[in-house]
């Protein structure tokens, strides 16, 4: 049984492949990469980081780009729109 409104899942199916700023991600940034509605979870993509670490005086964690992981669709679906 499907715990998510429509609504959010195709919100979400619209932004597939862009980028959003991700508190998650090791550079503060992501992409959305796919969508598991049954398992209730979204794929996320670390993308290059347009900030600069304070404690580094450089780029943040870069290193990481392309790496993937879960969110929860709630969090996800947050970060993009509200």
């Amino acid at each position: 049984m499907n715990i998510y409104s429509d609504s959010k899942i195709a919100e979400l199916v619209k932004v597939i492949g862009k980028e959003v700023s991700e508190n998650f991600s090791p550079t503060l940034r992501a992409k959305l990469v796919s969508i598991n509605e049954f398992e209730g979870v979204c794929t996320m993509e670390v993308v290059k980081s347009p900030y600069v670490s304070m404690v580094q005086m450089g780029s943040l964690n870069n290193d990481k780009v392309g790496m993937r992981y879960e969110r929860p669709i709630a969090y996800v679906w947050n970060a993009y729109f509200f």
